[in-house]
């Protein structure tokens, strides 16, 4: 499992250092990161909306091989795998290939905001080590923030209790620089909210709640118009509410940091189904599917009368 993490963190907590180097701002460069990874996945997303547009589409048809294979669930999968085949349509690209992308994205903000001394500020690992060993001789940390993989934000919190002696003054400006910034909206992002305690930090699931839920209620109203027999689907609206739901518990189980990143990621995809929406509505993209079709079509059946043709003039001669 550490591997993973691993794998996952090194290009995101290079990317985050990258970032924060140019702007010197945590929050920043976290909100750059999450736009530039929205930016490498914009072909998945509007792939997605293409598929979902050809998927609308699909539906009368699907729903007269149902209703004819209502009694035989094998030829029924027979007859809907043929449909998918003939019309190129994958299932896959449509729902759970984003999922997948999105995965590895997650995880790997997860461990770098564990592991900020390492992977954004490139502090060497020695360095970790001594200051480590250092926080764990304080008595004033509570059991959580003894643990090892979150040492390093124990290592951020009580920075300015450490004592640093052979500590490079270099390293101790710039982890103190951090440490001293590493907060948003007045929150210290190393802390975790805590559901059985009322705070400042509660702002943080708040806010990923609600924005998740605003994304799922547009995402299902508009999936209502454009497939009401899925939408009426009583998992669908079970599903509406989850999201948000399993958003809000995350926030709740992770360094306030994550849940900043769950805040912005929720809201520039927010953004961008909206604009997509418009850019790349059903009609629009089944009109243009239509218009390839058409001059597809039309260019085959050319090609059919030019090698006619030029069988024709061979028998001739």
């Amino acid at each position: 499992m550490e591997f993973i993490r691993e794998l996952f963190s090194i290009p995101f907590g290079y990317l985050i250092g990258f970032f924060y180097n140019l702007t010197d701002n945590y929050i920043l460069s976290l909100l750059f990161m999450t736009i530039a990874v929205k930016l490498v996945l914009l072909p998945s997303s509007i792939k997605q909306q293409k598929s979902m547009a050809k998927s609308q589409r699909l539906q009368p048809k699907i729903r007269r091989i149902k209703e004819k294979y209502a009694n035989d669930q094998r030829k029924q999968q027979e007859a809907m795998n043929d449909l998918y085949s003939q019309e190129g349509f994958s299932s896959m690209t449509g729902g759970c290939l984003p999922l997948l992308i999105t995965f590895p994205v997650m995880m790997g903000v997860y461990a770098v905001n564990y592991k900020l001394l390492s992977y954004v500020l490139r502090i060497p690992a020695d360095i970790i080590a001594k200051l480590t060993e250092t926080a764990k001789t304080l008595g004033t940390l509570s059991n959580n923030e003894k643990q090892d993989f979150r040492m390093e934000l124990t290592v951020i919190s009580h920075f300015n209790e450490l004592d640093l002696t052979g500590i490079p003054s270099e390293y101790v400006a710039k982890i103190s620089d951090f440490a001293d910034n590493f907060k948003f909206l007045g929150m210290n992002l190393e802390q975790t909210p805590q559901y059985k305690v009322f705070n400042i930090l509660w702002l943080i699931p708040i806010l990923t709640g609600v924005v998740s839920l605003a994304m799922a209620l547009y995402s299902y109203i508009r999936q209502k118009k454009m497939n009401p027999e899925m939408a009426n689907n009583p998992s669908m609206g079970c599903m509406t509410f989850m999201s948000p739901a399993l958003s809000i518990w995350f926030s709740f189980l992770f360094p306030a940091s994550v849940g900043v990143y769950i805040i912005m990621s929720t809201v520039l995809s927010f953004i961008q189904m909206i604009v997509l929406n418009n850019t790349h509505s059903p009609k629009k993209v089944l009109a243009r599917l239509m218009v390839d079709e058409t001059i597809n079509s039309r260019a085959k059946e050319k090609i059919i009368k030019n090698v006619a043709q030029t069988l024709d003039n061979g028998n001739e001669e």
